[in-house]
Order: structure tokens, then C-alpha cells, then sequence
């Protein structure tokens, strides 16, 4: 029997006509907005050496940003200041502890101030439209996905004025990164509309998994309490933006199809996205607020998931990963894919009964040449060096260096 996710919070998009009348009621209020802080702030000088760092629009501390600021304080120790702006600062106190880094709330004022007066900004995502920026500061795209599902411009059916929205926001960056020569061209050129420098050197927070630091996963694994023992299966399954349930598989059922193939103690941990809120009360594990996705995907076994970008993630460790996608027709009718989800190399499975026959019969060293050729097809730039690369433009754009 299928569970469905709760309801406490679940984002949908607008789009066509009605995203369209949405941007254009937003978009004036949010430029006011915008000038309003820049001219406040006009007179204040650039902090040469200050980074503002913007996760999933303030909700998180992760991702991208977090994996190039831990290389900066690592490697390059009193040489920024740092300053994050999320909607929870209680949330993220680990980072405060830092003697050289700052927290903001999310839209603040003291947030605008920053925005105006930073060196450098780093995001993860379409930044929203009424916070400021300062023309001669070095701003970096990181994205926080890899191009399985549809975004910007091709997401559903996008209107004119939304194109126009996604293409003023997009110009303003000086460089995009990028994890591969497929997602350059397709997501980065062609529907998130930039035309700017793209960084072709991997994903920040990929760096972690494309070098599998063991004790880095040991460290993981603790945290989380599993013993040595356990075979971990954490099941992440992306949002759906258009309002419809999230399935999930009989859980039970599942743990035991692990148990007969990798013939170990099956802790099954689940991880909803923060849009939809998806819980399931027959999982072990519910870690919605670990800190640590990157973390959670060392740590892990196996994966279970479905149009999730932690599948691109995921894909580079080698080990077992499953789509389990019952939707997949209605999700590529109402977001749409890039290209079919069965060329994606990942055993892909529509009901519980495949989900189980996909994982008793998991073949190893096939698993390993479909993701390498998955690489190789796409033109993967992930090597484990992408938030040193980025660390050597910041240095080079830094004035004080």
C-alpha cells in the first residue's frame, strides 16, 4: 500500500498565463524593492573581502555554496569574511561559531546591506527578484541540480514575460558553473538563458564524492548511529511543482529485498524534500533536517530515488542506486525531462514489485559501466577539484590578494 506525503507545506509553480499575470504583478514590486536598497546603500563602500552566500533562497546552508566556503576557510584561513543570510539562523549555528563568518536573516535589512556592500556573491538558485546587488561585484551561479528534469525557460509552459524575468536574472551573474558539457549547453545556454563565463570544472559539493574519502563516510556513518554492520538505504525523492503526491514503496517489503541480496542489517532513512515535506512513518530514519545531503549520500549504501539531481550526485560512487518513479508519464507531461528517463543508465522501476526485482538483481559491474558511460555520454567535468577551481577565480577577481 502506497503513503503520501503529508501536506503541512507543498509548493506549486505558476506558469503559462498565470505564471505570466504572477511575474508581472511581482516584478515591479520586487525592482522598487531592489533600488530602494541599492540607493541606500550607493555611498557605502565595497568589503573587498567579504563573501554573502545565499542556499535555496535562505531555507538551507548547504549545497554548493557550503562545499566552496569550507575550501576557502580550509585552505585560505583570515583571508574573508563571510556572511550567510538564511530564513533560520537558530538553524545553522554551527556555522556563527565561526570567528570569521556571520549570519543574516533571510531579507533583512542587515541581509540588503550586505548584498550591496559584498566583494563577492555566491548562490545556488534564482535569486529573488527584490534583493539588491552592486554592479561591480563578482557574482557566481552555482545551481543546485544537473539537468534530468526540465528547468528556467523550459520548465512547463513558460510565458514570454517569465522568459524575460529569467533572462534579466541570469545576466547578472559573471560565471555559472557547471558539472558536465551537457548540462552547459542544454540547461545553462538554452533555458536558464545565460550567456555569460561558465566554469567547467564539476560540482562543489560533488568534490566529497568523486574522491570517496573513507574517513570522511566513516565520520557520516557515526553521526548518524550505524554501526558497521548496517547496510544503509536512503530513499530521496524530488518534489513534484505541480501539486501531485509523492508514492512510495511498501517499505517492509523493500528491506527485505535488500536483506536478500547485500545479506546485511538494512537500515531503511528517508529524506524529503524541503518543498513537499514527504514522510513516510515506516522508515527508520527520517533525516528531512540533517545538515549534510552530500554526507547522507556518503554515508549511504544504496539509494532510492526518482527525477532527484542526487542521482547525478549519487552516480559517483558506484553503488547501488534505484529510480522509483510510479509518475514518471504525468511528471514528464507536466515538468518534462531533457531526455527519456530510460536512457538516464539507472535501473528504473514503476511499481513496488519492479522496485524489488530491479534490487535482487542488481549486477554490480554493469551498474558501474552504464554510470561510466552515463559520464562519458554527458561529458562530465566532476574530478574532485571544482571548489579548488572556484577558489583560484575568487582569489584572482580578489583586490586585497
Amino acid at each position: 500500500m502506497f503513503a503520501h506525503n503529508k501536506k503541512s507545506k507543498q509548493y506549486v509553480r505558476q506558469v503559462g498565463v498565470w505564471g505570466d499575470i504572477l511575474a508581472a504583478a511581482k516584478y515591479p514590486i520586487a525592482a522598487v524593492l531592489r533600488i530602494a536598497s541599492r540607493m541606500r546603500y550607493a555611498f557605502a563602500p565595497t568589503e573587498e573581502g567579504l563573501i554573502l552566500f545565499e542556499a535555496f533562497s535562505g531555507r538551507r546552508a548547504d549545497c554548493n555554496p557550503l562545499a566552496i566556503y569550507n575550501y576557502l576557510r580550509i585552505h585560505y584561513p583570515g583571508r574573508f569574511h563571510y556572511v550567510w543570510a538564511v530564513e533560520d539562523i537558530n538553524k545553522w549555528v554551527s556555522l556563527a561559531a565561526n570567528s570569521d563568518t556571520d549570519l543574516v536573516a533571510y531579507r533583512s535589512s542587515l541581509h540588503r546591506k550586505y548584498a550591496c556592500t559584498a566583494g563577492f556573491l555566491v548562490v545556488n538558485n534564482s535569486r529573488a527578484g527584490d534583493l539588491p546587488y552592486r554592479k561591480k561585484q563578482v557574482q557566481i551561479q552555482t545551481w543546485h541540480g544537473e539537468g534530468y528534469k526540465t528547468a528556467g525557460a523550459a520548465a512547463g509552459n513558460i510565458g514570454p514575460l517569465m522568459r524575460w524575468v529569467i533572462a534579466q536574472k541570469s545576466k547578472r551573474f559573471d560565471y555559472f558553473i557547471s558539472s558536465n558539457k551537457y548540462f552547459t549547453q542544454e540547461l545553462i545556454r538554452k533555458q536558464l538563458l545565460y550567456a555569460g563565463e561558465v566554469l567547467e570544472v564539476g560540482t562543489p559539493r560533488n568534490d566529497r564524492l568523486v574522491l570517496s574519502n573513507k574517513t570522511d563516510r566513516l565520520d557520516q556513518r557515526r553521526r548518524i548511529g550505524l554501526s558497521d554492520d548496517d547496510f544503509f538505504v536512503l530513499y530521496v525523492p524530488t518534489w513534484r511543482d505541480f501539486g501531485s503526491e509523492i508514492e512510495s514503496f511498501d517499505v517492509e517489503q523493500v528491506r527485505n529485498a535488500f536483506a536478500v541480496r547485500f545479506g546485511s542489517n538494512v537500515v531503511m532513512g528517508q529524506r524529503g524534500h524541503y518543498f513537499s515535506d514527504f514522510s513516510n512513518d515506516m522508515f527508520d530514519l527520517d533525516l528531512g533536517d540533517y545538515d549534510d545531503m552530500q554526507g547522507l549520500l556518503l554515508a549511504c549504501d544504496a539509494l532510492i530515488s526518482d527525477y532527484s539531481s542526487v542521482i547525478w550526485d549519487f552516480s559517483f560512487t558506484y553503488r547501488p542506486c534505484f529510480l522509483f518513479a510510479p509518475d514518471w508519464e504525468r511528471y514528464e507531461r507536466d515538468r518534462g525531462f531533457n531526455e527519456p528517463i530510460s536512457d538516464w543508465g539507472f535501473p528504473l522501476s514503476t511499481s513496488n514489485d519492479e522496485l524489488i526485482s530491479d534490487i535482487v538483481s542488481f549486477d554490480e559491474a554493469e551498474h558501474r559501466m552504464r554510470m561510466e558511460a552515463h559520464h562519458a555520454r554527458r561529458g562530465s567535468f566532476e574530478v574532485g577539484r571544482a571548489s579548488e577551481e572556484i577558489a583560484h577565480v575568487i582569489l584572482s577577481r580578489f583586490q586585497g590578494c
